[in-house]
């Protein structure tokens, strides 16, 4: 096979072969002129032995590839004709990934369709608001405020009680101590209701708050309802502009990723995929370095024969 041959085997990439023949050397003066293609032919030694024909000749082979592990070979490996010697499937399937998501986000993106905008319509007109009461909340009010009236009295009466108590001889404790604790219970409720007082007053106030902002939103709608009537036809016109450059950032957005694929899809055909031409054995593997594109170049010698 000649060196054309070999160097057909790779899909992609350079691979440089270096063919030597053992016991048989090229002399120049024992060449002649093919007068047909132009070619140098090498002449053959006269005597030739079948020892020496037999002899396995010594191919050098030049590989780039991504990561040791592309290396399909390793040094004493036998190998047929048409074997891979090197093939970058890590690459391929990380492309391939490449190539999927692409297509899914270009799926995606086309079955997306803007939505043109709706005519504008008069505004609706505005409702008026109920007639307001707070009839609820000051009759709570007033309720807490004589439920802290009546419990002050019953305070004020049972302070004096307990005055009167301390000022007999010889009282029980156990008396005493008994209306210390009513005292106790009563001061209580006073805290109690108190509160239910000041909450009352708080949810009062709340409704006058809230209806004075319902009207504030009324008073601000109906001024909003004229200047919508007014400011509806330049918003529709706006829209319809914004939904024409939806329409061509979706096309610009489609043609990138278009770019992206054809893109990865030719990155695949021009992976590089290197195939013995021969029957052999590998001699030798000598990694040569890393190239500035992060690519590792492995020389592999192998021993085959013709």
């Amino acid at each position: 096979m000649e060196l054309g041959q070999l160097l057909g085997w790779g899909t992609a990439g350079i691979v440089t072969v270096t063919v030597a023949v053992a016991g048989n050397t090229i002399n120049p003066t024992n060449s002649q002129t093919d007068g047909t293609n132009n070619n140098i032919v090498a002449q053959a030694p006269t005597e030739q032995t079948t020892e020496e024909t037999q002899q396995p000749r010594r191919l050098t082979i030049t590989v780039k590839i991504a990561e040791p592990q592309d290396l399909k070979v390793n040094e004493g490996s036998q190998i047929k004709a048409g074997q891979i010697i090197a093939s970058r499937d890590r690459e391929k399937q990380r492309l391939s990934a490449q190539k999927k998501q692409l297509n899914l986000s270009l799926q995606k993106l086309q079955s997306y369709q803007p939505l043109p905008p709706t005519p504008p319509s008069l505004p609706p007109a505005i409702k008026a608001l109920p007639p307001n009461s707070y009839l609820e909340q000051e009759a709570m009010v007033e309720k807490t405020k004589t439920a802290i009236a009546s419990i002050e009295s019953q305070i004020e009466v049972k302070e004096k009680e307990i005055e009167y108590l301390q000022a007999i001889e010889n009282l029980d404790t156990i008396i005493l101590d008994h209306e210390q604790v009513k005292l106790k219970q009563l001061k209580l409720k006073l805290t109690e209701a108190i509160r239910d007082y000041q909450l009352a007053m708080g949810k009062l106030q709340t409704a006058k708050d809230s209806r004075a902002y319902q009207e504030y939103q009324a008073s601000l709608a109906a001024a909003q309802r004229v200047e919508q009537m007014n400011t509806s036809r330049s918003s529709y016109e706006r829209q319809m502009a914004e939904y024409q450059q939806q329409l061509v950032s979706k096309e610009f957005q489609e043609a990138q990723l278009k770019g992206k694929l054809n893109e990865v899809e030719n990155a695949i055909a021009n992976l590089s995929v290197v195939k013995s031409p021969y029957d052999g054995t590998v001699r030798r593997i000598k990694w040569l370095g890393q190239s500035p594109d992060v690519r590792l170049t492995a020389e592999i010698t192998f021993m085959v024969r013709k």
